[in-house]
């Protein structure tokens, strides 16, 4: 890192920052690069005592600059292809994502990585949750949240560090090198940075780039593109949910399991096969002890609350139609009326979530529609379901109070958040604020 002098770190999210942090870390000629007038940013972004407002630059001020630089970190939402990047790629600069940057930092720590479409948080925070009950010592981040710059800043030693990774941060890897890697699924997402799922897949199978002979991958075979990487040199286990294999199902009781669906003991087995390989002692134990007492992921098919015979779910971090099917397919065992609330902005004109949804319109009892697509749902879905506009999600659950509504109301937007919310976070955190405030719970 002593022969990289001028970095300049575009895009201040969370790993943004970190990554600023870090390169002030190393006494680096910085520069910190965000959207719109800096002036206006370097104090809401929460800049103050990381950096000096000197460093920090427009996106459009800084476009002249970036081919300047010896390397440049860009947050996950950031594509290579941005035109303020475009002199810097014919120069040859260096892009990395802020997972490449920690990882130089963190090399020596055993990475355990994962992704997929759906199901990577749960299953990273599973396989954290598990090696910590074992009694290992584990860093978990990556695009969970925590970024992995934090772990280079602690300078903290860990047993693993569990790191959950997207198709964006993959994009830019050049050292990242896990010994175990994941890749749950794959399915359409992402229509507004890839041309078609092929290109997506690609992105997630470049986790394997630095892997070999030694390390290990674990494959759910919801993925049409497999066959492309059965010759890696890496060993390999694969699984197909609703199907596990019997060596992990005859040992397991599930019957006390605090989070619902066949997705969830796909994920569990994928946490059971890291420990396994791993050589956890006393796994059986342990592991059915973290069955009964694993109680899910914030914004997750979270259980938010009952009132009068409702029961309410917080499925916010869904943004596609295969997140909210996963959702209703946890209720098939439930002969309960099941409400969906689906609803934020549209990532593509040719999305259509009908398709995805027919096949349970004998279960869906009624769906709300919410945010910027709150009429284009509502014309879709009208002819097939009971559909009724809400608007906005504290109007919605005003409705479900009026009407008594009984059984399960689940918010599984299918849609991302950036129209009425800063992410899937906050929209999650918002919908359970609001059912508190309007249940009076």
């Amino acid at each position: 890192m002593n022969k990289i002098n001028k970095v300049a770190v575009f895009g201040m999210g969370k790993s943004g920052k970190a990554a600023v942090k870090l390169a002030r870390k190393h006494k680096q000629d910085l520069y910190v690069v965000n959207r719109g007038d800096a002036a206006l940013w370097f104090q809401s972004e929460g800049l103050d005592g990381i950096c000096s407002s000197c460093s920090c630059f427009s996106e459009e001020d800084f476009t002249a600059h970036f081919h300047k630089m010896d390397e440049i970190v860009i947050s996950p939402g950031i594509p290579t292809t941005h035109p303020a990047l475009k002199r810097a790629i014919e120069k040859g600069v260096p892009i990395i994502s802020e997972i490449e940057y920690a990882y130089r930092e963190t090399k020596d720590i055993p990475v355990i990585a994962i992704t997929g479409t759906n199901g990577k948080t749960t299953t990273t925070t599973m396989i954290s949750e598990a090696l910590q009950m074992a009694g290992k010592k584990v860093f978990c981040g990556g695009n969970i949240g925590v970024p992995y710059c934090d772990l280079a800043l602690s300078e903290e030693k860990v047993d693993y560090a569990v790191i959950e990774v997207s198709s964006f941060q993959l994009e830019t890897i050049k050292e990242f090198h896990p010994h175990i890697g994941l890749i749950l699924n794959v399915f359409p997402n992402h229509s507004e940075r890839y041309d078609d799922v092929h290109d997506y897949a690609l992105a997630k199978f470049k986790m394997l780039m630095n892997m070999n002979g030694d390390d290990h991958l674990i494959l759910g075979t919801e993925n049409p593109y497999l066959d492309e990487i059965k010759n890696h040199i890496s060993q390999k286990s694969y699984f197909t949910k609703g199907h596990l294999p019997e060596e992990f199902k005859s040992q397991f009781d599930f019957s006390k399991a605090r989070v619902r669906g066949e997705h969830n003991e796909a994920n569990f087995y994928a946490t059971w096969k890291v420990l396994s390989l791993l050589g956890i002692p006393d796994l059986k134990e342990l592991f059915q002890k973290f069955i009964n007492e694993f109680s899910g992921v914030a914004h997750r098919l979270e259980y938010v609350l009952t009132w009068e015979g409702l029961t309410l779910y917080n499925d916010a971090k869904s943004t596609n139609s295969l997140a909210t099917t996963t959702a209703i397919k946890a209720f098939e065992g439930s002969s309960e009326p099941l409400y969906l609330i689906l609803g934020g902005k549209l990532r593509n004109e040719s999305d259509k979530l009908l398709p995805d949804l027919l096949p349970y319109k004998d279960k869906i009892t009624r769906i709300f529609t919410v945010g910027d697509v709150t009429e284009r749902l509502f014309d879709e879905l009208e002819k097939d379901f009971v559909v009724e506009k809400g608007h906005d999600l504290k109007t919605v659950l005003e409705k479900a109070r009026e009407q008594k509504l009984k059984g399960h109301l689940v918010f599984s937007p299918a849609f991302p958040s950036f129209d009425q919310f800063k992410n899937y976070v906050d929209r999650g955190e918002k919908f359970k604020e609001w059912a508190r405030e309007v249940f009076s719970v």
